[in-house]
Protein backbone atom coordinates (compact mmCIF):
# COMPACT_ATOMS: atom_id res chain seq x y z
CA UNK A 1 0.00 0.00 0.00
CA UNK A 2 1.17 3.31 -0.73
CA UNK A 3 -0.06 7.05 -0.32
CA UNK A 4 -0.45 8.84 -4.04
CA UNK A 5 -1.15 12.82 -3.80
CA UNK A 6 -4.23 12.90 -6.63
CA UNK A 7 -2.48 14.37 -9.38
CA UNK A 8 -0.35 11.33 -9.11
CA UNK A 9 -3.17 8.63 -9.49
CA UNK A 10 -3.83 6.95 -12.75
CA UNK A 11 -6.64 5.03 -14.21
CA UNK A 12 -6.51 1.50 -12.97
CA UNK A 13 -4.96 1.60 -9.74
CA UNK A 14 -6.65 -0.02 -6.66
CA UNK A 15 -8.21 1.83 -4.08
CA UNK A 16 -6.14 0.58 -0.77
CA UNK A 17 -8.33 2.62 1.93
CA UNK A 18 -11.78 3.98 1.62
CA UNK A 19 -11.86 7.66 0.49
CA UNK A 20 -13.61 10.32 2.68
CA UNK A 21 -15.23 13.40 1.67
CA UNK A 22 -15.12 16.33 3.78
CA UNK A 23 -18.94 15.77 4.63
CA UNK A 24 -17.36 12.18 6.35
CA UNK A 25 -19.74 10.66 2.76
CA UNK A 26 -17.59 7.54 1.70
CA UNK A 27 -16.76 8.96 -2.22
CA UNK A 28 -14.63 5.41 -2.66
CA UNK A 29 -14.59 1.93 -1.70
CA UNK A 30 -11.43 -0.04 -0.78
CA UNK A 31 -10.46 -2.15 -3.77
CA UNK A 32 -12.42 -0.17 -6.44
CA UNK A 33 -10.60 -0.12 -9.64
CA UNK A 34 -9.72 3.97 -10.36
CA UNK A 35 -10.92 5.46 -13.37
CA UNK A 36 -10.44 8.32 -15.52
CA UNK A 37 -14.01 9.76 -13.95
CA UNK A 38 -13.11 8.70 -10.73
CA UNK A 39 -9.96 10.77 -9.87
CA UNK A 40 -11.28 14.01 -12.17
CA UNK A 41 -13.90 13.98 -9.02
CA UNK A 42 -11.42 13.50 -6.58
CA UNK A 43 -9.53 16.27 -7.87
CA UNK A 44 -12.52 18.47 -8.10
CA UNK A 45 -13.70 17.29 -4.72
CA UNK A 46 -10.33 19.05 -3.68
CA UNK A 47 -9.15 15.60 -2.33
CA UNK A 48 -5.39 15.64 -1.70
CA UNK A 49 -4.10 12.01 -1.75
CA UNK A 50 -5.49 8.43 -2.20
CA UNK A 51 -3.85 5.08 -0.62
CA UNK A 52 -3.64 2.55 -3.38
CA UNK A 53 -2.61 -1.03 -3.58
CA UNK A 54 1.20 -1.53 -4.05
CA UNK A 55 1.83 -5.12 -6.73
CA UNK A 56 5.94 -5.13 -5.25
CA UNK A 57 4.85 -4.07 -1.47
CA UNK A 58 1.32 -4.51 -0.53
CA UNK A 59 1.68 -4.43 3.47
CA UNK A 60 -1.21 -2.38 5.19
CA UNK A 61 -1.25 -1.43 8.71
CA UNK A 62 -3.99 -2.09 11.28
CA UNK A 63 -7.07 0.02 11.84
CA UNK A 64 -6.13 2.68 14.88
CA UNK A 65 -9.70 4.18 14.04
CA UNK A 66 -11.87 2.34 11.86
CA UNK A 67 -13.29 3.88 8.65
CA UNK A 68 -16.91 3.85 9.60
CA UNK A 69 -15.95 5.57 13.03
CA UNK A 70 -13.62 8.31 11.29
CA UNK A 71 -16.90 9.11 8.78
CA UNK A 72 -19.15 9.01 11.60
CA UNK A 73 -17.18 11.90 13.70
CA UNK A 74 -15.84 13.59 10.51
CA UNK A 75 -19.80 14.25 9.65
CA UNK A 76 -20.80 15.66 13.32
CA UNK A 77 -17.69 18.03 13.25
CA UNK A 78 -18.80 19.11 9.68
CA UNK A 79 -22.06 19.69 10.62
CA UNK A 80 -21.45 21.03 13.62
CA UNK A 81 -18.79 23.68 12.35
CA UNK A 82 -21.02 24.61 9.50
CA UNK A 83 -23.76 25.17 11.58
CA UNK A 84 -21.87 27.54 14.02
CA UNK A 85 -20.36 29.39 10.66
CA UNK A 86 -24.06 29.90 9.44
CA UNK A 87 -24.64 31.76 13.47
CA UNK A 88 -25.56 28.66 15.08
CA UNK A 89 -24.87 26.85 18.34
CA UNK A 90 -22.14 24.03 18.33
CA UNK A 91 -23.57 20.63 18.58
CA UNK A 92 -22.11 19.76 21.92
CA UNK A 93 -24.10 16.64 22.39
CA UNK A 94 -23.71 15.25 19.00
CA UNK A 95 -19.65 16.34 19.56
CA UNK A 96 -19.26 14.39 22.95
CA UNK A 97 -20.71 11.24 21.55
CA UNK A 98 -17.90 11.28 18.44
CA UNK A 99 -15.56 11.91 21.18
CA UNK A 100 -16.32 8.74 23.24
CA UNK A 101 -16.54 6.86 19.83
CA UNK A 102 -13.26 7.40 19.37
CA UNK A 103 -12.25 6.94 22.56
CA UNK A 104 -13.93 3.45 22.68
CA UNK A 105 -11.64 2.73 19.11
CA UNK A 106 -8.39 3.80 20.80
CA UNK A 107 -9.07 1.92 24.03
CA UNK A 108 -10.20 -0.94 22.14
CA UNK A 109 -6.90 -0.92 19.92
CA UNK A 110 -4.55 0.08 22.43
CA UNK A 111 -1.63 -1.63 21.28
CA UNK A 112 -1.42 -0.33 17.92
CA UNK A 113 1.18 2.25 17.76
CA UNK A 114 -0.20 5.20 15.53
CA UNK A 115 1.16 5.29 12.00
CA UNK A 116 1.82 8.90 10.26
CA UNK A 117 -0.37 7.01 7.41
CA UNK A 118 -3.09 5.70 10.01
CA UNK A 119 -4.80 9.09 10.55
CA UNK A 120 -5.90 10.51 7.24
CA UNK A 121 -4.34 13.67 5.84
CA UNK A 122 -7.23 15.77 3.99
CA UNK A 123 -6.83 18.94 1.88
CA UNK A 124 -9.96 20.11 4.15
CA UNK A 125 -7.29 20.85 6.92
CA UNK A 126 -9.37 23.20 9.14
CA UNK A 127 -11.79 20.30 9.25
CA UNK A 128 -9.76 17.09 9.51
CA UNK A 129 -6.83 18.31 11.73
CA UNK A 130 -8.73 18.63 14.90
CA UNK A 131 -9.63 14.96 14.71
CA UNK A 132 -6.23 13.91 14.08
CA UNK A 133 -5.04 16.01 17.31
CA UNK A 134 -8.27 15.02 19.56
CA UNK A 135 -7.05 11.71 18.46
CA UNK A 136 -3.44 12.00 19.90
CA UNK A 137 -4.23 13.87 22.66
CA UNK A 138 -6.63 10.86 23.90
CA UNK A 139 -3.68 8.32 23.66
CA UNK A 140 -1.53 10.75 25.54
CA UNK A 141 -3.64 10.79 28.24
CA UNK A 142 -4.55 6.91 28.53
CA UNK A 143 -0.42 6.76 28.55
CA UNK A 144 -0.45 9.16 31.80
CA UNK A 145 -2.98 7.63 33.35
CA UNK A 146 -6.22 10.12 32.64
CA UNK A 147 -9.05 8.50 34.07
CA UNK A 148 -12.05 8.00 31.93
CA UNK A 149 -13.91 11.29 32.52
CA UNK A 150 -10.60 13.47 32.35
CA UNK A 151 -9.98 11.94 28.45
CA UNK A 152 -13.56 12.74 27.20
CA UNK A 153 -13.09 16.33 28.36
CA UNK A 154 -9.21 16.35 27.20
CA UNK A 155 -10.55 14.46 23.34
CA UNK A 156 -13.08 17.28 23.59
CA UNK A 157 -11.38 20.18 24.11
CA UNK A 158 -8.51 19.20 21.46
CA UNK A 159 -11.74 18.53 18.98
CA UNK A 160 -12.58 21.94 19.44
CA UNK A 161 -9.17 23.78 19.69
CA UNK A 162 -8.97 26.20 16.88
CA UNK A 163 -12.80 26.57 17.05
CA UNK A 164 -11.63 30.00 16.88
CA UNK A 165 -10.16 29.81 13.44
CA UNK A 166 -14.01 30.33 12.05
CA UNK A 167 -13.80 33.45 13.05
CA UNK A 168 -11.14 34.76 10.80
CA UNK A 169 -11.12 35.28 7.08
CA UNK A 170 -10.60 32.17 5.25
CA UNK A 171 -8.58 34.01 2.57
CA UNK A 172 -6.04 34.63 5.65
CA UNK A 173 -5.83 30.93 6.61
CA UNK A 174 -5.63 29.32 2.99
CA UNK A 175 -2.66 31.68 1.82
CA UNK A 176 0.43 29.98 0.73
CA UNK A 177 2.50 32.67 0.90
CA UNK A 178 3.86 34.38 3.49
CA UNK A 179 1.81 36.79 6.08
CA UNK A 180 1.73 40.11 6.43
CA UNK A 181 2.07 41.67 10.40
CA UNK A 182 -2.10 42.53 9.71
CA UNK A 183 -2.60 38.50 8.90
CA UNK A 184 -0.45 37.44 11.47
CA UNK A 185 -1.74 39.32 13.87
CA UNK A 186 -5.37 38.07 13.19
CA UNK A 187 -4.23 34.36 13.62
CA UNK A 188 -2.93 35.15 16.62
CA UNK A 189 -6.56 36.37 17.55
CA UNK A 190 -7.99 32.80 17.43
CA UNK A 191 -6.60 31.45 21.01
CA UNK A 192 -8.75 33.88 22.80
CA UNK A 193 -11.89 34.31 20.45
CA UNK A 194 -12.03 30.28 20.78
CA UNK A 195 -11.91 30.49 24.29
CA UNK A 196 -14.63 33.45 24.62
CA UNK A 197 -16.72 30.70 22.05
CA UNK A 198 -16.63 27.80 24.28
CA UNK A 199 -16.88 29.29 27.96
CA UNK A 200 -20.42 29.88 26.97
CA UNK A 201 -21.25 25.82 26.77
CA UNK A 202 -22.17 24.43 29.73
CA UNK A 203 -21.66 20.86 28.20
CA UNK A 204 -17.75 21.89 28.19
CA UNK A 205 -15.97 22.29 31.27
CA UNK A 206 -14.08 25.39 32.15
CA UNK A 207 -10.34 23.09 31.89
CA UNK A 208 -11.08 21.98 28.47
CA UNK A 209 -12.31 25.64 27.18
CA UNK A 210 -8.78 26.53 28.18
CA UNK A 211 -7.60 24.09 25.83
CA UNK A 212 -8.20 26.67 23.11
CA UNK A 213 -7.15 29.27 25.09
CA UNK A 214 -3.83 28.34 25.72
CA UNK A 215 -2.53 25.89 22.68
CA UNK A 216 -0.30 28.25 21.61
CA UNK A 217 1.42 28.80 24.96
CA UNK A 218 4.61 27.09 25.53
CA UNK A 219 6.08 26.63 28.75
CA UNK A 220 9.54 28.96 28.67
CA UNK A 221 6.78 31.49 27.95
CA UNK A 222 7.22 32.15 24.03
CA UNK A 223 3.98 31.63 23.67
CA UNK A 224 0.86 33.54 22.68
CA UNK A 225 -1.54 35.26 23.65
CA UNK A 226 -0.35 35.64 27.00
CA UNK A 227 2.98 34.10 27.49
CA UNK A 228 2.16 31.82 30.44
CA UNK A 229 4.61 29.83 31.67
CA UNK A 230 4.66 26.31 32.73
CA UNK A 231 2.52 25.75 35.20
CA UNK A 232 0.52 28.80 34.77
CA UNK A 233 -0.78 26.28 31.29
CA UNK A 234 -3.44 23.72 31.72
CA UNK A 235 -1.93 20.36 31.44
CA UNK A 236 -4.60 19.81 29.01
CA UNK A 237 -3.67 22.56 26.78
CA UNK A 238 0.31 21.46 27.18
CA UNK A 239 -0.80 18.10 25.71
CA UNK A 240 -2.78 19.75 23.21
CA UNK A 241 -0.05 21.91 22.23
CA UNK A 242 1.90 18.70 21.22
CA UNK A 243 -0.58 16.88 19.15
CA UNK A 244 -1.43 20.49 16.95
CA UNK A 245 2.35 20.67 16.33
CA UNK A 246 2.84 17.11 15.46
CA UNK A 247 0.06 16.89 12.77
CA UNK A 248 0.73 20.30 11.44
CA UNK A 249 4.24 19.31 10.80
CA UNK A 250 3.23 15.38 9.11
CA UNK A 251 0.36 17.69 6.94
CA UNK A 252 0.37 18.69 3.84
CA UNK A 253 -0.07 22.69 3.52
CA UNK A 254 -0.42 24.74 0.30
CA UNK A 255 3.06 26.46 1.30
CA UNK A 256 5.02 23.01 2.18
CA UNK A 257 4.60 19.65 1.87
CA UNK A 258 4.25 17.07 4.52
CA UNK A 259 7.41 16.22 6.69
CA UNK A 260 8.18 12.21 7.64
CA UNK A 261 6.94 10.88 10.93
CA UNK A 262 10.64 10.68 11.91
CA UNK A 263 11.41 14.45 11.23
CA UNK A 264 8.14 15.31 12.96
CA UNK A 265 9.09 13.05 16.01
CA UNK A 266 12.49 15.22 15.65
CA UNK A 267 10.94 18.51 15.72
CA UNK A 268 9.15 17.76 19.01
CA UNK A 269 12.45 16.27 21.06
CA UNK A 270 14.12 19.08 19.72
CA UNK A 271 11.54 21.69 21.63
CA UNK A 272 11.43 19.86 24.86
CA UNK A 273 12.21 21.56 27.92
CA UNK A 274 11.65 24.65 25.55
CA UNK A 275 8.14 25.09 23.72
CA UNK A 276 6.87 21.68 25.61
CA UNK A 277 6.78 19.67 28.77
CA UNK A 278 9.26 16.70 28.22
CA UNK A 279 7.32 14.89 30.14
CA UNK A 280 4.46 14.98 27.76
CA UNK A 281 6.33 14.71 24.60
CA UNK A 282 7.69 11.28 25.98
CA UNK A 283 3.95 10.28 26.98
CA UNK A 284 3.13 11.29 22.68
CA UNK A 285 5.91 9.89 21.42
CA UNK A 286 5.31 6.30 23.14
CA UNK A 287 2.35 6.16 20.52
CA UNK A 288 4.03 6.84 17.70
CA UNK A 289 5.48 4.81 14.91
CA UNK A 290 8.98 6.58 13.95
CA UNK A 291 8.94 3.78 10.85
CA UNK A 292 5.30 3.55 10.00
CA UNK A 293 4.93 0.13 8.19
CA UNK A 294 4.97 0.06 4.66
CA UNK A 295 8.12 2.33 4.85
CA UNK A 296 11.47 1.65 3.19
CA UNK A 297 13.94 1.56 5.33
CA UNK A 298 18.08 1.56 4.70
CA UNK A 299 20.06 -0.87 7.23
CA UNK A 300 23.73 -0.15 8.15
CA UNK A 301 25.55 -2.30 5.24
CA UNK A 302 23.11 -1.19 2.82
CA UNK A 303 20.27 -3.47 2.53
CA UNK A 304 16.57 -2.08 1.90
CA UNK A 305 13.92 -3.35 4.08
CA UNK A 306 10.14 -2.65 4.24
CA UNK A 307 8.44 -2.30 7.90
CA UNK A 308 6.11 -5.14 8.02
CA UNK A 309 4.79 -4.59 11.73
CA UNK A 310 5.77 -2.14 14.71
CA UNK A 311 7.27 -3.25 17.82
CA UNK A 312 5.22 -1.47 20.75
CA UNK A 313 7.14 -1.62 23.42
CA UNK A 314 10.42 -1.23 21.17
CA UNK A 315 9.52 1.35 18.41
CA UNK A 316 12.85 2.14 17.02
CA UNK A 317 13.29 -2.05 16.21
CA UNK A 318 10.39 -2.83 14.38
CA UNK A 319 9.68 -6.15 12.27
CA UNK A 320 11.08 -6.06 8.49
CA UNK A 321 11.76 -7.42 5.58
CA UNK A 322 14.72 -7.34 3.44
CA UNK A 323 13.90 -6.52 0.23
CA UNK A 324 17.19 -5.47 -2.06
CA UNK A 325 20.77 -5.99 -1.25
CA UNK A 326 22.90 -2.87 -1.16
CA UNK A 327 23.05 -2.20 -4.90
CA UNK A 328 19.36 -1.79 -4.73
CA UNK A 329 19.40 -5.61 -6.85
CA UNK A 330 15.72 -7.43 -5.25
CA UNK A 331 16.27 -10.68 -3.62
CA UNK A 332 14.94 -14.08 -4.64
CA UNK A 333 13.34 -14.84 -0.90
CA UNK A 334 12.89 -12.18 1.03
CA UNK A 335 13.74 -12.29 4.73
CA UNK A 336 11.56 -11.48 7.90
CA UNK A 337 13.54 -10.02 10.77
CA UNK A 338 12.76 -8.86 13.96
CA UNK A 339 14.82 -5.94 14.91
CA UNK A 340 13.73 -6.68 18.56
CA UNK A 341 15.49 -10.26 18.41
CA UNK A 342 18.36 -9.11 16.36
CA UNK A 343 21.00 -6.40 17.95
CA UNK A 344 23.58 -6.61 14.74
CA UNK A 345 21.56 -5.37 12.50
CA UNK A 346 21.22 -1.40 12.69
CA UNK A 347 18.73 0.93 10.91
CA UNK A 348 20.47 3.50 8.73
CA UNK A 349 17.76 5.66 7.77
CA UNK A 350 14.28 6.29 6.63
CA UNK A 351 14.33 6.27 2.51
CA UNK A 352 11.92 9.45 1.32
CA UNK A 353 9.86 9.15 -1.01
CA UNK A 354 12.29 10.07 -4.11
CA UNK A 355 14.49 7.37 -2.88
CA UNK A 356 11.73 5.26 -2.33
CA UNK A 357 10.34 5.23 -5.96
CA UNK A 358 13.53 4.83 -7.41
CA UNK A 359 14.18 1.52 -5.77
CA UNK A 360 10.38 0.32 -5.82
CA UNK A 361 11.16 1.67 -9.94
CA UNK A 362 14.52 -0.93 -10.14
CA UNK A 363 12.39 -3.71 -8.24
CA UNK A 364 9.68 -3.48 -10.89
CA UNK A 365 12.10 -3.32 -13.90
CA UNK A 366 13.42 -6.59 -12.44
CA UNK A 367 10.37 -8.53 -12.09
CA UNK A 368 9.62 -7.36 -15.82
CA UNK A 369 13.09 -8.82 -16.24
CA UNK A 370 12.54 -12.01 -14.10
CA UNK A 371 16.48 -11.32 -13.61
CA UNK A 372 16.02 -11.23 -9.11
CA UNK A 373 18.89 -11.69 -7.20
CA UNK A 374 20.20 -14.35 -5.52
CA UNK A 375 20.08 -14.31 -1.53
CA UNK A 376 23.65 -16.25 -1.36
CA UNK A 377 25.02 -13.50 -3.69
CA UNK A 378 23.74 -10.69 -1.70
CA UNK A 379 25.88 -12.03 0.92
CA UNK A 380 22.92 -12.27 3.69
CA UNK A 381 24.39 -16.03 4.41
CA UNK A 382 28.21 -15.50 3.32
CA UNK A 383 28.38 -12.79 6.43
CA UNK A 384 27.64 -15.59 8.52
CA UNK A 385 24.91 -13.85 10.01
CA UNK A 386 21.71 -15.22 11.21
CA UNK A 387 18.62 -12.70 10.11
CA UNK A 388 16.10 -14.67 12.57
CA UNK A 389 17.77 -15.07 15.56
CA UNK A 390 20.27 -12.72 15.99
Amino acid sequence: MKRLYTDELQAGMIVARTVMGTEGRTLITRNTELTANHINKLVELGIASVFVKDNLIDIEAPDLVSDMVLANVSSNLKNSLNAFSSGKELEMTALRKSVNLLIDEVVLNRNILIQKEEIRSHDDYLFFHPINVSIYAIMTGLTLGYPESNIVDLGLGALLHDIGMFTIDRSIINNPGALNQQEMDAIREHPAAGFNILRNYRELSTTSAHIAYQHHERVDGAGYPRGLLGKEIVEYAKITAVADTFDAVISDHPYRKAYSTTDGLTVLKGLQNTYFDPEIVDAFITNIAPYPIGSLIRLNDGFIAVVTAANRFNMTRPVIEIITDKHGNPIKTNLTVDLQQNGKIKIGGRLNKQEAADILEGMSRAKEDDMPGNINEAGLYKSGRNFAKG
